[in-house]
Order: structure tokens, then C-alpha cells, then sequence
């Protein structure tokens, strides 16, 4: 762990920078598709590539989640033979979990099932398909970053992967002159399959794990209890965050989706920020539990300095800046300028929020933490449902702006309560066992 401030800012800063061209590339991507799609089409893309991701991580049950609290020992004390077996077990539970999910798409597509057919417009049935393929992708990548090789674990998903896609697409269109969105998704799966076998490849490089079993390191029980509550309340979060595309499909008019998708794409760059810097401090909480109470402290407090420092300008830009932001989609964008600073006023909330989460969750209060994340997201769906059908996506983006600022306030509060924990929830939940 750093041990200096001037160190962890250090990589703060290599983080933001990652952070920053991979928002910028991922800009460029979305405009790109937006050039190539109608907005339609483009809306029909985002949901299918938000209902891949989502599963891809549910399919996990906090695996990645907790593999910088469960793999930074056994890396540190050159175990890669524990590092795999941890590796198997959640390669295994999401291909069984991820083929269940491909199954039941595939039943209600063959039954004609609206959202789900694909032959009808959506693309849902065929993007279902990279659901085990974004999960192996998540454990990959988690590995690096366990192993406090964050730059390299976060560059090649962050910069590489949209390069890459948009390259593709480009020469799709200079082949056939069009690009569909079922291109579009193959091209995408295509492209994380690749990335994810290059960064398989490294972690073998550089002997972060063995491919050999060592059955005495397995404890699944320990790992489920650590990894459950933070799958559940990561994954209210994310679908959450996401909600509002799914209820503007069902609810609003199909050209809201692609603008409200443009809005929230716009928007991400603050959550980026939040995970890149959550990313960075979730390595070293361990062993700062480890050394104490006040260690912890100090690590919470240097932590929330940087979420600070990156978020607060960023998304006074994007409130200034929202009309041109915007307008580079195109004319029509410009409508959802008052969704982007909703959304902006919505992640800056939580992002004030989201290490005293993470701190809840270490102190083994990840249930309580579950129990506000579901009450935020029934909160968020119930207005989804009164505001989309009178206001649009305008209703979209208040109802989540408004739940994620409550949210973050009971999480506030609920670490003002529990500041500190004085030991490792890991030790107690290996005593337990």
C-alpha cells in the first residue's frame, strides 16, 4: 500500500489519466455509432449492450466485487495456484449461470416474446450471448488490478476496446456502406472476446496465477459470504443506473432512448471517475484494516480528497458545457440537455457517497447496504413509471437524479454511524467458517 499521500496521488493521477482518454474514446465511439445508426437503432444498441453487461456482472455473484479483498493476499504471498481456484469458481458459476440466462432469452424469443424476439426490431436475443464472455472479462481484469496493476488492468477496456470496435464498424461501413445494429453487437462481442484472451495472457505473463489446482486453497463459503451482499448492492446500483433506458424502451418513444442515451453517455464521465478512484483505494483497504482503525481512516479520507478533486470540475464542465456537448450527437440531441444536468447533479451525489459504501460493506454491513440499494431502485422505478409517460426522458433522468441523492444520504449517514471498522472482515468470516 502507498504509504505517502503524494504516492496515491500519484496514481490517482495515471488513473484520471486512463480515465480521461477513455471517456474521450469512448465519446468519439458513441458519436461514431450515432453517425452510423439512427437514433433508433442506436437506443436498441445501448439497451442490448446495457443488458449484456448487467447480466455479465450478475452471473459473477460478486466475484469481481471481492477479488481485490480476496486475491491481493494470496498474490502478495505468491500463491497463483489460490488465485486460480478462486478464478475456477466464478469461471464456473457464470458459465452455469450465464447458459441458464441464454437458455430462458432464447425460450422467450422462440415464443415471441416482444422485448426478447429476435424477429422483431431488438437485438437483446443475440447481445445475450456475450453474457459468460463479459463475466470472464470482469475476473481478468480484477485479477491485474488485485494485483495493484490498475493502469494496466483499466487501459485496455477503457481505451482499447472502443478504439477497436469503432476501427471495425468503420470498416464495415467502407465495405458495405451501412452498419446494422446486429452487426453492431456481433463486432462488439467479437472484439471483448479478443481483449479478453490478450489479457488472459498477461496475467499467465506475468505468473499472477497458476493453472493447476489447489484444492486446501478452495473456500467458496468464505468467498460467497464476502461476494454476495457486494453483488447485490453493486448490481441495485448498476441496474439503477440503467433502469431508465429499459423503462423509456417500454414507456417513451423510441427516438427519447437514443437521446437520453447520448444524455447518460455524457454523464458517465463522473461515475467513471468515482470507479477509477474507488478502483485505485480498493487494493489497499485490506491491509489498512489490517494495520488499524486509524490507518483506515486515513485511507477513507485520502480517498474521498481525490473523488473530490476529480468529480467537482468535471461535472461543472458538463453543466456549463451541455449544449455543445450535446449538439456534437447532432441537432436534434440538444434536446436532452435538461436530462444531462439532471444526471450530472444525480452521479455527483452518489459519487460523494460511493467509498463510505464500500467502507459499510468492509465492515461486513453489506445487507444493510443491499436493503437501501433496493429501496432505491423500487423508489427509482416506481417514478420512472409516473414521470416517462407525461414528461419523457426529462422523467427519466429527474427520478434518478432524485433517488441516487437520497440514496447517498442514508449511506452518508449509515457511515457516520459505523465509521471506522478495527479488523478485517475477511478474518472474521474465516474464524466463522
Amino acid at each position: 500500500m502507498p504509504q505517502q499521500p503524494k504516492e496515491l496521488r500519484r496514481l490517482a493521477l495515471a488513473m484520471g489519466g486512463v480515465s480521461l482518454a477513455g471517456y474521450a474514446v469512448d465519446y468519439g465511439f458513441n458519436l461514431g455509432l450515432t453517425r452510423f445508426l439512427t437514433p433508433h437503432a442506436y437506443g436498441d444498441y445501448k439497451v442490448a449492450f446495457s443488458f449484456a453487461f448487467f447480466l455479465g456482472l450478475a452471473v459473477l455473484l460478486g466475484g469481481d466485487r471481492a477479488a481485490p479483498l480476496m486475491l491481493s493476499p494470496a498474490i502478495q504471498e505468491g500463491r497463483p495456484r489460490k488465485v486460480w481456484e478462486y478464478l475456477l469458481f466464478y469461471f464456473k458459476t457464470a458459465s452455469l449461470l450465464g447458459g441458464l440466462a441464454i437458455l430462458l432469452t432464447w425460450v422467450l424469443s422462440a415464443l415471441h416474446v416482444g422485448g426478447v424476439d429476435p424477429e422483431d426490431h431488438h437485438v437483446l436475443a443475440w447481445a445475450v450471448v456475450a453474457v459468460p464472455l463479459n463475466a470472464a472479462a470482469a475476473m481478468v481484469s480484477r485479477t491485474l488490478q488485485s494485483a495493484q496493476l490498475q493502469v494496466r488492468a483499466s487501459l485496455p477496456w477503457r481505451v482499447g476496446l472502443p478504439l477497436f470496435q469503432l476501427a471495425l464498424f468503420a470498416l464495415v461501413v467502407a465495405w458495405r456502406g451501412q452498419l446494422t445494429v446486429y452487426e453492431a453487437v456481433f463486432i462488439a462481442v467479437v472484439a471483448t472476446a479478443g481483449l479478453t484472451w490478450w489479457q488472459w495472457r498477461d496475467i499467465r505473463r506475468l505468473g499472477l496465477v497458476e493453472v493447476r489446482r489447489d484444492r486446501a486453497a478452495s473456500e467458496p463459503r468464505v468467498w460467497l459470504k464476502a461476494s454476495l451482499p457486494m453483488m447485490g448492492a453493486f448490481l441495485v446500483a448498476l441496474a439503477l443506473n440503467q433502469s431508465d433506458l429499459f423503462f423509456l424502451e417500454l414507456l417513451g418513444n423510441e427516438n427519447d432512448v437514443g437521446h437520453y442515451a447520448a444524455a447518460a453517455m455524457a454523464a458517465h464521465f463522473v461515475p467513471l471517475l468515482q470507479v477509477a478512484t474507488v478502483g485505485l483505494i480498493a487494493p489497499f483497504i485490506r491491509p489498512a484494516l489490517d494495520r488499524g482503525a486509524e490507518a483506515s481512516r486515513t485511507l477513507f479520507r485520502q480517498g474521498l480528497t481525490l473523488i473530490l478533486a476529480s468529480v467537482l470540475p468535471v461535472a461543472a464542465v458538463l453543466v456549463l458545457f451541455a449544449g455543445p456537448i450535446l449538439g456534437l450527437f447532432g441537432p436534434s440531441y440538444r434536446d436532452s440537455l435538461g436530462t444531462l444536468i439532471a444526471l450530472v447533479l444525480g452521479n455527483v451525489s452518489w459519487a460523494l457517497a460511493a467509498l463510505s459504501s464500500l467502507w459499510l460493506q468492509y465492515q461486513r454491513r453489506g445487507v444493510v447496504v443491499l436493503v437501501v440499494s433496493i429501496l432505491t431502485l423500487a423508489l427509482d422505478s416506481l417514478l420512472n413509471l409516473l414521470l416517462i409517460p407525461r414528461y419523457g426522458m426529462e422523467g427519466a433522468a429527474a427520478s434518478t437524479a432524485m433517488t441516487l441523492s437520497l440514496s447517498a444520504a442514508m449511506i452518508l449517514w449509515l457511515h457516520w454511524r459505523h465509521p471506522s471498522p478495527s479488523s478485517s472482515s475477511v478474518e472474521k468470516l474465516e474464524s466463522e467458517d
